[in-house]
């Protein structure tokens, strides 16, 4: 029951708040999960000029490659810092 109370005060949380940071760090967590889950890594081999698996065209290709991409540059890079963001935040909320 507590485990369900803490998603719906995560799903309430204003826009610039721990929660709401810890939210979209999560969301990210997830759409990188289903990408790779997906298995659109193969398809980033766009950058180097060759058509992923299959018989996909060079379009798809292109689009499954970049999605891969983003969300996993979103997954390396943006997940720490709201993570880092929320804790600070956090904290800062605490000392006053």
């Amino acid at each position: 029951m507590k485990l369900r109370q803490l998603f719906i005060g995560l799903w309430r949380a204003e826009f610039f708040s721990p929660g709401g940071f810890v939210l979209r760090a999560l969301a990210i967590c997830v759409a990188y999960l289903i990408v790779h889950l997906a298995g659109l890594r193969e398809y980033t081999s766009i950058l180097n000029g060759t058509v992923g698996p299959g018989s996909a065209s060079r379009e798809l290709s292109t689009v499954l490659g970049v999605t891969y991409i983003a969300t996993y540059l979103a997954f390396v890079i943006l997940v720490p810092v709201l993570i880092l963001a929320a804790l600070i935040l956090k904290l800062w909320n605490c000392q006053r």
